[in-house]
Formats: C-alpha cells, structure tokens, sequence
C-alpha cells in the first residue's frame, strides 16, 4: 500500500470520528445484521460505548417501542438488500428518547455481494418537536426558526451555550481579531476531581453541580464579546474577544472565587467544595496562527493549572 492510500485511510478514520453524527457497519451476511463497528459520535448520542453494541442487531435502540412503522419499513429494505431513510423512536442508554434520522446503505465487494450496512444516524429531535409543535400551535416559521436555534445551540443539561454554538463564535471572533489585529483569549475550565465527585454523590447531584458551575460561567462571561460554553463533559470553554491578559487573568481567578463561593460540598476534595482549574491564553492572531493551535494551547494551559493542584489560573500568551 502506498503512503496515499495510507493518509486517505487514517483521514477518512479520523473524519468518521469527528463527525457529530453516528456511523455505524453493520454485517449484513450474519442473521440480524450485527454492528461490528460504531463511532465515537455514536458513542456520544446514544451514551452507548461501542463495546456495547458490537454484535447487537439496529433494533435494541428501539427497546420495547417496536410498534413504529418505520421499523417494518427497514426490515422489508434490508430483506431486499436494499437502503432507507427513516425517521424513528430511538432510546439512549439512560432511558431517554431521541428522534433518529437513520440512513441506511447496502455496501458490495467486488463481485456484487452484499456485505455490509453503513447506517448514519442523525439526532433530530430538536426539528421533530418544533415540526409538532408548529402542527399544534400553528406557528409563524420566524418563531420556529428563533426556537429551533435556541435548541440547536444550547446544551440541554447545562442550559448554556453548547459546543456547536462554541465553535461557530470562535471562529467569527478569529477571523476578526486576525483582520482586525485584537486580543482573543480563549479559556479551559474544568471541574476539578469531578469524576469522584460523581461517584460519591451520584450522577444526578453531578448534573445539578454542572447547571449551577455552568451558570456560573456563563453570568460571569455575559458579554457580547464573549461567548461562555459547555465544551464537553465537565468541562467548558470561554472565547472573548478584545480582553487583554492582565484582564483575563484577573476576571478568571475572580470566576475561581465565585465557584469556591458556591459552597458546594464534595467530600473527595482537599478543599472540601466544588473548585475549578482554569488553563487560558490571550494574544493577537496573526496571519500564521491557526485556530487549532489557540486551543491546544489553553487545553496545555489547563493541564498545567491542574498538575500544579488544582483550583488555580494558568493564563498564557
């Protein structure tokens, strides 16, 4: 194999990875079609790991909601070796139920022998429940586009800003401050020793410390410039355009005291209350800077805030 076939093998890996949505292979040469691969995106919305579902048939998503139609519309296409496009109950492994825009697509070896399924699942419950709900309601398309984008950019654990919402300011905020030569900082904030923290007090006090450190944030970095959010896990992110260092470093140990004020107990911690470890960085984006290095460089500075013991500012330039 030459180094081209190499590199297209490990972009198209990584690419699969990185995308939001789940992609699963399935064996369609096995009774049931078991999945023998499923990627990370499909890890995060189905909480499901892929250990879990290797071997299991498309079907457990549905639980013991098998009276939906779009179900005996996959079987009859894949009875004919054929793909689909369905839109179904599916259920997460906590319980909770999601609409899934599952894609399904027959794959054939050289001979023209089915051998594969490749399913995309897209989670589309935002678009369903709006699309029901303007059916109920009877509402103008301006709302439904100001709520759909209310619900496509807030994370619905913490009722911030999610990921997606992250990303795409931070990309506007670069791409001015690059044309514009001003100051973008960028912070990584993550709760410290959150994972005992959840042992101890369970996943539902964890999701509660999450909304009220996340609020925190989120009222501390309010401006228009700024733009506070979940980033993943316990951890969130903050993009703010125009601040210079000395101000960063001082609004973020601020921030450091406002959650130690919050007094929430966690009895794993040396403090005995909820802190958080803060890495960040401030400077001028120049031509040659890229975005990606921005946040390598804050995630290092966060690591570094947390090896030096937690509950402390790393603010770098």
């Amino acid at each position: 194999m030459d180094a081209t076939q190499e590199i297209s093998r490990d972009l198209l890996a990584k690419a699969i990875n990185e995308s939001h949505d789940g992609v699963t292979i399935a064996d369609a040469q096995e009774d049931g079609q078991p999945i023998i691969y499923a990627s990370a995106g499909f890890e995060q919305m189905t909480g499901y790991a892929a250990a879990e579902v290797v071997g299991k048939s498309y079907r457990f998503l549905q639980g013991d909601d098998t009276g939906q139609p779009e179900i005996g519309i996959i079987r009859n296409a894949l009875s004919r070796g054929e793909g689909c496009l369905v839109i179904l109950r599916n259920y997460r492994k906590d319980g909770t139920m999601f609409w899934n825009e599952l894609s399904i697509s027959p794959v054939h070896n050289a001979d023209g022998k089915l051998t594969h399924y490749i399913g995309i699942q897209k989670d589309v419950t935002a678009r369903v429940l709006l699309e029901q709900h303007l059916h109920q309601t009877g509402l103008d398309m301006a709302t439904l586009n100001r709520q759909l984008n209310t619900l496509v950019y807030t994370d619905p654990l913490v009722g911030i800003s999610n990921r997606r919402r992250f990303d795409e300011e931070f990309a506007k905020f670069f791409s001015t401050a690059q044309r514009t030569h001003s100051e973008l900082s960028v912070l990584m904030i993550d709760l410290d020793r959150f994972k005992l923290f959840n042992q101890r007090y369970g996943e539902s006090a964890g999701d509660e410390c999450l909304r009220i450190v996340g609020d925190c944030i989120a009222k501390s970095f309010s401006r228009s410039s700024d733009c506070a959010a979940r980033y993943g896990g316990a951890q969130f992110s903050v993009v703010s355009f125009g601040a210079n260092i000395e101000d960063l470093q001082r609004h973020a140990q601020q921030l450091c005291a406002k959650v130690r004020a919050l007094s929430i107990p966690h009895g794993d911690s040396p403090h005995g209350i909820v802190t958080i470890s803060i890495g960040g960085i401030s400077r001028v984006p120049y031509r040659d800077t890229s975005a990606d290095e921005l946040i390598k460089l804050a995630e290092v500075a966060l690591y570094d805030s947390k090896h030096r013991g937690r509950d402390q500012v790393r603010i770098v330039n």
